[in-house]
């Protein structure tokens, strides 16, 4: 009898794990590489539930975004999957995005082909909505949004690019681009992106925008007008610590941007905002 309960119990515990394991290590085939992702699907996720990307930044990994991004626990709640593609890696042994820096001049990498192949398998695999795929990433991964924003052809419906930049080249061959929906983030004191941009290439990774020419550019494509500003305090003991969201909005065409201003702001994001609730509440107006 006690073997027989403690089986029982054993098994249940098995069937237990199986049914709320929500999250799963893949990989595809593009390229004749064998691309890892990992893959994130709340328990009962409906057929024809939004898919969002989150693209982690250079040196990084898709376990470490997926981890400190938070977008499982909103995914959890609001009933969409969630995919962590994981990077490439360097000749320096780094995972990267190919955007176009110049330390990746002799990589071959395809990142576009990779995310486009996978993002029509896993619609398809998944049974997950093809009018409701969104992107988001940071640093690196930020750039790569901004880069696939450009060169998607429309598999994704909005984008929030954090702390990111675009790169010259990127800029010059975007100039067609169609009116879409994007959400910044960048701070003013950021040592890695340079909110004034190096358009000198003084850093060596290429010449990049300025953060207030990036938001130009979105604003100009989209043919938005500033509708409202409003400020997040973060801690109050620290002087200037606040960030400034301004809501940039064109009513006939329905692609706003969102730009979040990080006054003190680093190459990280502030602690006092829920980003992944941020992008959520952007990203499901579309």
């Amino acid at each position: 009898m006690k073997t027989y309960s403690f089986c029982f119990f054993f098994i249940s515990m098995i069937l237990q794990f199986t049914e709320t394991k929500a999250q799963s290590y893949e990989h595809i085939k593009v390229d004749e590489l064998h691309r890892e992702y990992i893959i994130y699907l709340p328990k009962n996720l409906p057929k024809n539930a939004p898919l969002v990307f989150v693209f982690h930044g250079y040196t990084d990994n898709a376990k470490n975004v997926m981890t400190y991004f938070g977008m499982n626990e909103i995914a959890d709640k609001n009933g969409f999957a969630v995919c962590y593609p994981q990077g490439w890696k360097d000749k320096r042994g780094d995972n990267f995005w190919q955007v176009g820096y110049y330390i990746h001049k002799e990589e071959q990498v395809n990142d576009i082909k990779f995310i486009s192949v996978l993002t029509s398998y896993l619609q398809k695999k998944y049974h997950l909505n093809k009018e409701r795929t969104y992107i988001s990433g940071i640093s690196n991964g930020g750039d790569f949004c901004n880069l696939l924003i450009c060169k998607s052809s429309g598999q994704f419906k909005a984008a929030a690019p954090l702390i990111s930049c675009i790169m010259k080249d990127m800029y010059d061959s975007c100039i067609n681009l169609k009116p879409f929906p994007v959400l910044l983030l960048n701070g003013m004191e950021d040592k890695t992106t340079y909110w004034a941009g190096d358009m000198k290439n003084e850093q060596g990774y290429g010449p990049y925008l300025p953060t207030q020419a990036m938001v130009e550019f979105y604003i100009a494509k989209n043919n938005s007008m500033l509708t409202k500003t409003d400020t997040v305090v973060g801690d109050l003991t620290i002087k200037d610590d606040y960030t400034v969201r301004s809501f940039y909005i064109n009513q006939s065409n329905d692609k706003p941007v969102w730009v979040y201003t990080v006054k003190n702001g680093g190459h990280a994001m502030p602690k006092y905002l829920n980003i992944a609730s941020e992008v959520w509440r952007f990203f499901s107006l579309y």
